[in-house]
């Protein structure tokens, strides 16, 4: 029988040495698709309310059944990591839903009232541009709606 079946100290040692270089390479990358992943999730989702407050005011769904001048459907972006989708009778508005976005991730851009009137006659947007920020990898993606209420989420990442 051989007695030098087995690996040396030195085969070992190497074998670790790059399996822990390949890991140092690649986990640092892994880090920034889960953030970037995170980004464009966030802005998905919130993307996903604008279309949502946009189709219950053009269906003239009515929140409360009460209502009896039924002024249509309003996502506000508070700031920071906040917004909402409220629903608006009479001027004053109810929320329906409140958000939060993931750790990391903050509005730069866009914060305010986003109205969406019934049958879309005349619609009122703060801004055209929303910048969400993810401020681990530093990096921006944006959202526009356009005067008529097309959202379109440029998945694009930029350098903020």
């Amino acid at each position: 029988m051989d007695k030098n079946r087995g690996f040396t100290l030195i085969e070992f040692i190497v074998v670790i040495s790059i399996a822990l270089l390949f890991l140092g390479i690649t986990l640092p990358r892994y880090n920034d698709y889960g953030s970037q992943l995170k980004l464009k999730n966030d802005a998905k989702k919130l993307v996903d309310v604008f279309e949502l407050a946009k189709k219950k005011a053009l269906s003239g769904d009515l929140y409360d059944k009460n209502c009896s001048d039924f002024t249509g459907y309003r996502t506000t972006v508070v700031g920071g990591t906040a917004y909402s989708l409220n629903f608006c009778c009479s001027g004053s508005c109810t929320s329906v839903q409140e958000y939060n976005l993931s750790s990391g991730v903050a509005f730069s851009s866009g914060i305010g009232n986003y109205n969406f009137t019934p049958l879309m006659i005349y619609p009122n947007f703060v801004g055209n541009t929303i910048r969400l920020r993810n401020s681990v990898i530093n990096k921006c993606i944006d959202i526009s709606i356009s005067p008529i209420g097309v959202i379109e989420l440029n998945e694009t990442l930029i350098s903020c």
